[in-house]
């Protein structure tokens, strides 16, 4: 192996603890989500609202990640990422033990804002790593994503059945989360997605990418808006979803919400195998197509069961959609501009999704507004249809 195989190798697997160590302490915050509507004393209307602030963070944070890449590189980008992210989560934490709503909103907002800015830079080094390395890397990259979601919700659980508060279980985690980046930080490189900046300083008119008349880029968008939509519902609503419609308690939620991260691994762990072999348009299809029947197995299903093998469907559906959408999307000249947009739209669920789905439930119960996720992965089969469907990556030249 020669030292640049051995570089790239490591700075493959440097991403790879990246990606799983923003999950845990978000994930294991997140299926303490009834314990914190009753804490703050607030509807489900109203937490949807709230969780709004994080997708406006986000979509802020977004806006600037591609210019923020272009001028500094990938690598310190992601390191201010994690801390907002830590810091946003223990105020969410310390907001929830003292009632405070308007602490609670703000600290939301700057966690979305931390995973918007370190969002970016970590795709954006996947889709480079897979160009390198000629094959599928970015869905084993989520992979690890959902690794660190799934010991986060085990985490989550096991803390509400021993009863520690959420304060003490977001202090502890999140201080990992922040120490650890820095060990690993050394084998990325500095300079990832400048070169394209310092490319198209030497033209005139560098390209352009122009949404209304690209439809490649159009339907990637909302191909990646309806994918991630069903990814973050179960995320904000399927732990409530059991607990409220199902009358379980909060364990069974954990366990419903732990198995979904459960399902949704395993998918990307052996998803870059399944795509090479299938391509990446009938892949995403037919993931698509069997999370829907997991979201109808929770709409009609009348026991935790149904529930538990409904979540697991679920988590199948949703694994590989944003992962091949960014890959999809990173190809070509001007990538880092294009993963940016696409991952905008991948984020613009979480800020329509919250407060849209969070007032139709309000109306008709979170049962019925699951047939606007079932929907959702039905729409991206229709989207994913620009994809290209290469059954195996070709090493770059």
């Amino acid at each position: 192996m020669t030292t640049a195989e051995k570089a790239l190798q490591t700075w493959h697997r440097s991403v790879i603890v990246m990606f799983a160590l923003i999950g845990p302490p978000s994930m294991a915050l997140l299926v303490r989500l009834p314990e914190i509507k009753e804490l703050l004393g607030v509807s489900t209307s109203e937490l949807g609202l709230l969780l709004f602030a994080g997708a406006v963070g986000s979509i802020l944070a977004l806006s600037l990640a591609a210019r923020i890449i272009s001028r500094f590189g990938t690598r310190p980008q992601m390191l201010g990422g994690f801390y907002l992210v830590a810091l946003g989560l223990i105020g969410q934490a310390f907001a929830a033990t003292t009632d405070s709503i308007a602490l609670f909103a703000v600290c939301i907002f700057v966690t979305g804002f931390g995973f918007g800015i370190v969002d970016v830079p970590l795709n954006v080094d996947g889709a480079s790593i897979e160009g390198k390395r000629g094959r599928s890397v970015l869905p084993r990259l989520h992979a690890a994503f959902s690794v660190g979601a799934l010991s986060g919700a085990a985490i989550g659980t096991l803390c509400i059945a021993l009863s520690v508060d959420i304060l003490t279980q977001m202090i502890v985690l999140c201080s990992t989360q922040m120490i650890l980046p820095i060990v690993v930080r050394r084998f990325v490189p500095q300079h990832t997605g400048q070169e394209e900046h310092h490319k198209n300083a030497e033209v005139e008119k560098p390209e352009k990418i122009n949404l209304f008349k690209d439809k490649r880029i159009m339907f990637l968008g909302i191909g990646i808006l309806c994918i991630t939509l069903a990814e973050g519902a179960a995320v904000d609503w399927l732990a409530l979803t059991v607990v409220k419609d199902f009358g379980e308690s909060a364990t069974n939620a954990g366990i419903a919400f732990a198995i979904f991260n459960l399902t949704m691994t395993i998918t990307r762990f052996f998803g870059g195998n399944i795509l090479d072999r299938f391509g990446r348009r009938t892949t995403l299809q037919a993931m698509a197509i069997i999370g829907a029947v997991g979201v109808l197995m929770m709409i009609f299903g009348t026991s935790v069961i149904f529930a538990w093998i409904g979540a697991a469907l679920w988590g199948i559906g949703s694994a590989l959609g944003f992962p091949l959408f960014i890959s999809e999307a990173g190809e070509g000249e001007n990538a880092t501009r294009r993963v940016a947009l696409i991952t905008v739209f991948g984020y613009m669920a979480f800020l329509v999704g919250p407060p849209t789905l969070g007032l139709v439930a309000e109306f008709t119960g979170l049962r019925a507004m699951l047939y606007l996720i079932a929907g959702a992965l039905l729409s991206a089969v229709f989207f994913a249809k620009v994809m290209t469907n290469t059954k195996t990556l070709k090493a770059a030249s």
